[in-house]
């Protein structure tokens, strides 16, 4: 009898430890959405401070743009940007958005005029790295000292 008990009372410890190694072992809540994640690519979660690796302007270096930096902050609701160095395509600071479903593209500051295309985005780089490019427009129309043309811009994550 007492065989017995010891058997099963094994068998009972066995069988509770199974139970509380099963299950969710990979489950770290709800998956991000498409949204979600590409925010954490680029901003982290406090927000991250991009720097040029090089800049063009029509197939040449860019001029203007030797300290040039930019730090992009956001959630789904609210994104905002500071930049050193920037103009004539960023402001000092302001607002940032996808163009609508597209995550592959970023608006500044409102102007659809001139949409960023976001390529070559490497998160598993280290530092990441990512590559903005634009047909800019001077906001408001007509050429401001020859700055309308294609800005492709190279950026590393600063560490």
């Amino acid at each position: 009898m007492n065989r017995i008990k010891y058997y099963l009372f094994s068998l009972l410890i066995v069988a509770s430890l199974g139970v509380m190694s099963c299950g969710g072992g990979d489950d770290d809540g709800p998956s991000l959405t498409p949204e979600e994640q590409r925010l954490v690519d680029l901003v982290g979660t406090t927000g991250s401070t991009w720097e040029a690796s090089s800049i063009t302007f029509d197939g040449a270096p860019a001029e203007g743009f030797d300290a040039f930096s930019f730090t992009l902050r956001g959630t789904t609701t609210s994104k905002t940007y500071t930049s050193i160095d920037g103009d004539p395509l960023f402001q000092a600071s302001g607002t940032w958005d996808f163009n609508g479903d597209n995550l592959n593209e970023l608006i500044f500051d409102g102007n659809t005029n001139n949409v960023f295309v976001l390529s070559n985005l490497n998160t598993v780089a280290t530092p990441n790295t990512l590559r903005l490019s634009v047909d800019f427009t001077t906001p408001g129309g007509g050429v401001a000292f020859g700055t309308d043309g294609l800005y492709v811009l190279n950026l590393v994550e600063a560490q």
